[in-house]
Order: structure tokens, then C-alpha cells, then sequence
């Protein structure tokens, strides 16, 4: 227990740290622009590639994928029906911010401290479902929903898909082991290498992208999606632990995955709806804590460590 509490205080300082240089003049919110790309582009790509190496693609994989499809498609579903009195800008705020999941700059980097490649393997498959969902399919729900229909072409979607370089490295490298090509040592060498800076930058841009302002009059609408993604997680949680078709190891990574962070660009997105950037910014802040804290009790609690 001591170690758990060990790593999850070092990422938890992590962020402090790079909030407080905020704070202290060394970075600006304008450093997020050049940390993010750093993260998503390269650390976060090469950490994928890299726990490819020994990895066996199985059935189990698909169930990963599927899941990470189904969370989000369930939430939305969820939202729809919950929120069908409300104006169109703020369910569009529910649906951006209740489902997706913050797998590359939070969870991921989490997660690699403490497990070995397999069950990192494991977060990524989850994270092709997800990235499908949070890039595509509901931003354009969302958009359909605050602005009627028409406004979102399936050549935005798919751009935004493959610009995503996440996903791009989880389709090439599914594509290369479903082939049965063996890429030389060097390539995961050198990945490894590189995906190692990946924790520590996307800690710090957590720290950096903090910001504790709250204004009153989305309160909420905060709170309401604060709610409901906690209430959810301890659900998906449940059921996935005990009753998932899955190995074990599948059904204990999995169980944890679903309590992380809203996604990054969330703020980004609800912007592009029509609601306030600010609320679903201090929303992410606020998540961001938290989803760490109670991925690491169910460390804990599940004897993972």
C-alpha cells in the first residue's frame, strides 16, 4: 500500500507543480498548446508502439474495444433521456462532458507506473472504442442536438479521427499485429525511450491546465454532470468486475479505467455547442483530482499492487 500511495502522491505533486509554475509565471495557458502536442504526438504514440512489443491480439481485445464503444454510447443514451428538458447548448454540454474518457494525458500515464505492458495493452484496446466515440460519433451528437441537424459533414469526422495521432498509432500498430509483421527491436527500443518522458509531460500539463475559477450560474449544470459521471463509473465499475465475459486481469484494469478524467478538448467542444468554455474547463479541473484519488483506492482495494 505504501507504494501505491507512494506513486499516487508523486502524480498528485506532479500537478501541483506545474500549477504552481503556472502560478509562479514560468508557463502560461498558451504552454498548453506546445506541452499537449508534445504529449499527443509523440510521448503518448511511442508509449503505444512501444506495448506492442510482446503483444498477443485476442479475442479479449475485441471485448476491450467494444467496451470502450459501448460506455460512451451508454451515457449518451442516458443523457438524452435525462436531460430532453433542457436547452439544446446544455445538453450538448451533458452529453461532451458525462461521457468520453481522459485515457491519453491522465489514465494511461496512471496506469503505467503500476502495471506491465499486458494491462496497459489492455487500456489502449478500451481507448480505440473510446477515441472512436469522443472524436467522432459524439462531438457530432452533440452538435446535431445544439444546432440541428446537417451541421457536422462525415469529412469533419473522419479528419478528426485521423488527426488524432492516439488513434492513427492504435490503428497501424492493430493493422501490423493482426498481420503477424514483427517490427525490429530498435523501433520499440527507441519508442520506450521516448514514451518514458510521457507521465511526467502529461502530469505537468495537467497542473498547467487547472483552473479553479467557478462561475455561479453553470453551477448546475457542473454539478449535474459531476454527479452522473461518478454515479456512472461506480456502475460500469460493478458490473464490468463481476460480470464482464473477460480474463481477470481484463475485468480489474477495466473496472478501474472507467473512473477517469473528462476528455481534454472537452472544453473545446462545448465551446463549438454554444455553452461556456469556463464551466466545462473547471469542470475537467476538478475531475482531474479526483479520477486519480479514486483510481487509486480501487488499486488498493483490489489488491492490484
Amino acid at each position: 500500500m505504501e507504494v501505491v500511495l507512494t506513486k499516487a502522491f508523486g502524480f498528485l505533486f506532479m500537478i501541483a507543480l506545474g500549477f504552481g509554475l503556472k502560478r509562479g509565471g514560468l508557463f502560461t495557458q498558451k504552454d498548453t498548446d506546445l506541452l499537449t502536442r508534445l504529449v499527443m504526438k509523440i510521448t503518448l504514440p511511442m508509449v503505444i508502439v512501444s506495448n506492442f512489443r510482446n503483444l498477443d491480439l485476442n479475442i479479449s481485445f475485441l471485448v476491450d474495444i467494444g467496451l470502450g464503444f459501448l460506455t460512451n454510447f451508454l451515457v449518451i443514451s442516458l443523457v438524452l433521456l435525462l436531460t430532453r428538458k433542457k436547452q439544446p447548448a446544455e445538453r450538448a454540454f451533458y452529453i461532451i462532458n458525462g461521457s468520453g474518457y481522459n485515457i491519453g494525458l491522465c489514465t494511461m500515464p496512471f496506469m503505467q507506473s503500476f502495471f506491465e505492458a499486458e494491462a496497459i495493452a489492455i487500456v489502449c484496446m478500451f481507448d480505440v472504442g473510446n477515441a472512436i466515440m469522443v472524436f467522432g460519433i459524439t462531438f457530432t451528437i452533440a452538435m446535431m442536438i445544439a444546432k440541428g441537424r446537417g451541421n457536422v459533414k462525415g469529412k469533419e469526422i473522419l479528419k478528426t479521427l485521423f488527426s488524432s495521432m492516439p488513434f492513427v498509432a492504435y490503428i497501424i500498430m492493430i493493422s501490423i499485429s493482426s498481420l503477424g509483421i514483427q517490427l525490429p527491436n530498435i523501433v520499440f527500443d527507441l519508442a520506450s525511450m521516448l514514451g518514458q518522458a510521457n507521465t511526467f509531460l502529461a502530469m505537468i500539463l495537467i497542473g498547467i491546465m487547472f483552473e479553479p475559477k467557478i462561475e455561479k450560474k453553470v453551477l448546475k449544470d457542473m454539478a449535474g454532470v459531476f454527479v452522473l459521471r461518478i454515479v456512472v463509473a461506480c456502475v460500469f465499475s460493478y458490473v464490468i468486475y463481476h460480470y464482464l465475459p473477460a480474463p481477470l486481469l481484463h475485468r480489474q484494469v477495466l473496472s478501474i479505467v472507467v473512473f477517469s478524467p473528462i476528455l481534454s478538448i472537452a472544453p473545446i467542444y462545448t465551446e463549438r455547442c454554444g455553452y461556456d468554455r469556463s464551466a466545462a474547463a473547471v469542470l475537467n479541473s476538478l475531475m482531474l483530482p479526483l479520477s486519480l484519488t479514486l483510481m487509486t483506492i480501487l488499486l488498493i482495494g483490489l489488491e492490484l499492487y
